[in-house]
């Protein structure tokens, strides 16, 4: 888990040769037609070059074509530049009424288009497939009923007669759009695999009181999950404290997943350092159900030999007879254009996930963290992505976090812009069940600071109760 986030965005637009141009139309919420300026600050939220993320993607597998490509155009909100002239996919933070999401809007070709509409009726035409696989009964009937009220408004966008009116019926249409796919996102827990687990993070030993108040986030419906950060791996104190909390886990049924080693600490080590630090975990917490090899990779601050790094730690987990059985789990740092376009998380898992890496790696998770790296309403296109290019993984969701003291707001929201303990009680809920709620499913959320949101007073209020409510209806 990185602690400040980092930006490495060159900001200016890179224009592409040899394409055709598609032209963008945005409208305020006057109904007024926007800008790049105007666009750029939404997209933002204020907050200037920093919150530029666009990208343009490729519509399958969301590996980046173009960074930044957005550039200013005469008449409307803004173009781009599509190579070749073909279809392809634009990304960008966006606001509905729920919060930002990773707008994902697929632009056919040239010419002029409504972005909003665009971006609908790519939520629109990709729910079937994951409504049609619900089971029968009051939830489902809601999402259809949502469906039906998108189909209604992307009909009228087809009959405005200019470009303004157009984009006004196009925000009225990512709005129903993005409210189907939530509440498809949230209905689609009653998927969830059998053996997947709801999980928690430790990141300090807890006290047999609370190890018996986070189990309770499985409800009894759902095996619960703890992933253990450890500081000093040489520290013999340190080590019989998760001793005892693997024990105490073990007792309740709980699966124990250990950090080989956090983010923000592993490129300060080098190789003898990291490989003295894998073998003192190994040797010390043997009873572990799994390991995370590596955490939050593609993050810009991990260092060159990372990759390198995880393999050796992976190797050397399944060549220890204590360890050999264990599941072996890899955290990707989700974000689509927030940082470099080289570390977007489906062009660097494609690019540097090495054929040595997938052999030993189990599952790959993603790190997210909403309020740096927005993920909203693209969630399911973008675990399902990452599960059609790793198809011998699992996948999972192996780090979620919202607010906490010493992490940097960043500029976007999620639930709410206001209500800290409304945001992260949205954010838990939504993300628990989009990546719980699918074929190979391994685990979600894996909540940073659990224990710290837990206490009376903390700032966002507790998780627990979300969760638990989430395994309640897993699997139904």
């Amino acid at each position: 888990m990185v602690l400040a986030h980092r930006r490495t965005r060159a900001g200016e637009t890179d224009r592409t040769d040899g394409g055709g141009a598609a032209r963008l139309d945005v409208v305020d919420g006057s109904g007024d037609l926007l800008d790049l300026e105007g666009l750029r600050r939404i997209q933002s939220n204020g907050a200037g070059r920093d919150g530029w993320d666009d990208q343009l993607l490729t519509t399958d597998t969301l590996e980046v074509l173009t960074h930044s490509p957005l550039y200013e155009d005469e008449e409307a909100s803004a173009a781009v530049d599509l190579p070749d002239g073909r279809p392809a996919t634009l990304t960008l933070s966006w606001p509905t009424s729920h919060g930002y999401s990773a707008l994902l809007a697929d632009i056919p070709g040239p010419g002029r288009h409504c972005l909003a509409e665009l971006a609908a009726r790519a939520l629109h035409e990709r729910q079937p497939p994951r409504l049609t696989a619900l089971p029968a009964g009051r939830t489902r009937a809601d999402v259809e009923s949502m469906r039906e009220r998108t189909s209604t408004v992307l009909e009228e966008c087809a009959e405005a007669v200019d470009p303004v009116e157009r984009a006004v019926r196009g925000t009225r249409a990512l709005e129903a759009a993005a409210t189907a796919q939530l509440a498809l996102d949230e209905a689609c827990r009653a998927l969830v695999p059998g053996d997947a687990v709801i999980g928690v993070t430790f990141t300090e030993p807890p006290d047999p009181d609370q190890v018996i108040e986070a189990t309770g986030v499985g409800a009894g419906r759902r095996r619960m999950a703890a992933r253990i950060v450890v500081d000093d791996a040489h520290d013999a104190d340190e080590l019989d404290s998760w001793r005892s909390t693997i024990a105490a886990l073990h007792t309740v049924d709980a699966l124990v997943l250990v950090q080989v080693c956090d983010s923000r600490a592993m490129a300060d080590l080098d190789s003898h350092q990291w490989d003295a630090r894998v073998s003192a975990l190994i040797a010390g917490l043997p009873e572990a159900d799994a390991w995370e090899v590596g955490n939050e990779l593609g993050g810009s601050w991990l260092g060159d030999d990372v990759v390198d790094k995880t393999v050796r730690a992976a190797r050397a987990v399944r060549a220890d007879p204590a360890t050999a059985g264990a599941a072996t789990v890899v955290t990707l740092y989700y974000q689509l254009g927030q940082e470099s376009a080289e570390a977007s998380v489906l062009s660097w898992a494609r690019r540097r996930l090495t054929p040595e890496l997938l052999a030993v790696t189990d599952v790959l998770g993603l790190s997210v963290y909403p309020q740096w790296h927005p993920l909203g309403t693209g969630a399911d296109r973008v675990i399902s992505a990452l599960a059609e290019a790793f198809p011998d993984q699992r996948v999972a969701l192996t780090e979620l976090g919202y607010g906490g003291d010493d992490l940097d707001p960043g500029p976007w929201w999620f639930g709410s812009a206001q209500d800290a303990a409304a945001a992260r009680a949205a954010t838990a809920r939504h993300l628990t069940s989009a990546a719980l709620g699918r074929e190979g499913s391994w685990g979600a959320p894996f909540w940073w600071y659990y224990l710290q949101d837990e206490r009376p007073g903390a700032p966002g209020g507790p998780v627990s109760g979300v969760l638990a409510s989430v395994a309640r209806d897993a699997g139904r």
